[in-house]
């Protein structure tokens, strides 16, 4: 199920891909702690930056292909 939260970002996703003319998924700071696995990934990595050190973070997430 699809939280309040994961819709608040994808939209903010959706609305800042269309301003800039490319897919923003992945160019955010949480995005070091995504998932695409995982149920609601957004909302997860954006909880996860909050307790990871700055020091600590990995690169973002590839980009998967829906098949």
């Amino acid at each position: 199920m699809i939280t309040k939260k994961q819709q608040e970002l994808d939209i903010k996703k959706w609305t800042d891909s269309e301003k800039a003319g490319y897919d923003t998924c992945g160019t955010y700071n949480y995005c070091a702690n995504c998932d695409k696995t995982l149920e609601n990934p957004c909302e997860k990595a954006m909880k996860a930056s909050k307790t990871v050190k700055s020091t600590d973070k990995k690169p973002a997430a590839k980009k998967t292909s829906k098949k």
